[in-house]
């Protein structure tokens, strides 16, 4: 114990050089490295790596850290040390039951017991790192899924295009990248249009939170279209003016609706015609 205490001491004495705390108290995690190896580690160090204090002290520091990434620590360590980088920087260690955990670490030159060492603060971040992951997973898993819809979807907020996926092409002419960043004026074909269709959708979304409806609309080169939108409000509200919409180009269904509309009157009026021929003077 008293040996813990002096080394602490001692440690406490060479890190007030750097214009740091005590370790115990400043930092998740502390140890110093001499020679490539651990000359002192805190209980927290030593309880990161599933180790006992002493089992580690003479441990070749590189054993801790994941093969994968030593080179890539070493060289993020030799940069700092150097002043050449001053943000931390992360790495995966394994520790003794072979758990594999990420940390955050930073490192500067002292002085212990009279010889030359690294003193690296660490913290642990694997939980961190871990909801990184599966955000980036589920991102990745909305960017396919939006990928494969055969229908222009759209983000918005306060009318400016800030999300398209592929299939916006194909309904509009447009590629994503030359509509993100845009207005959505650009989708109609007058202002008027602009005005109604913003009436209508905003109208709705205050109560609630979908809404369906056909427009006429305009592509790229300026074809007029007619779209069955849907829209849905993102959030509780529409404070932000956050919306998703969905643009499907009916042109061809409307039309043929159409026609058949009018072969049912024509036939209609024939059978009607017909009819007025049989009936007697």
């Amino acid at each position: 114990m008293k040996d813990t205490a002096k080394n602490s001491d001692e440690l406490s004495m060479a890190i007030s050089t750097l214009g740091f705390g005590i370790p115990e108290t400043s930092y998740d995690s502390v140890y110093v490295v001499q020679n490539g190896k651990f000359s002192y580690v805190n209980p927290q160090f030593a309880a990161l790596g599933g180790y006992p204090e002493k089992e580690m002290l003479g441990m070749e520091s590189v054993f801790l850290i994941h093969p994968e990434d030593r080179k890539k620590a070493r060289e993020s360590a030799v940069k700092m040390l150097k002043g050449e980088i001053t943000a931390p920087y992360q790495f995966r260690i394994i520790a003794k039951d072979g758990s594999v955990k990420w940390i955050q670490e930073t490192v500067n030159a002292i002085t212990y017991k009279g010889k030359r060492g690294t003193l690296g603060n660490s913290m642990d971040i694997t939980a961190k790192s871990e909801q990184a992951d599966k955000l980036r997973e589920l991102q990745a898993q909305q960017n396919a899924l939006l990928d494969a819809l055969p229908i222009a979807v759209m983000g918005m907020q306060a009318r400016r295009i800030v999300l398209a996926n592929p299939a916006v092409e194909d309904v509009f002419g447009w590629k994503p990248e030359e509509l993100i960043g845009r207005g959505t004026k650009v989708l109609y074909r007058s202002d008027e249009d602009y005005e109604q269709i913003g009436k209508n959708v905003y109208r709705a979304l205050k109560k609630h939170r979908t809404f369906k409806t056909e427009f006429p609309c305009r592509r790229k080169g300026g074809k007029n279209i007619v779209c069955l939108v849907s829209v849905a409000r993102i959030g509780a509200n529409l404070r932000d003016e956050r919306i998703i919409a969905t643009y499907e180009d009916i042109t061809e269904r409307k039309r043929t609706e159409k026609a058949l509309e009018e072969s049912e009157r024509t036939l209609k009026a024939l059978l009607r015609s017909y009819q007025n021929k049989k009936e007697p003077a």
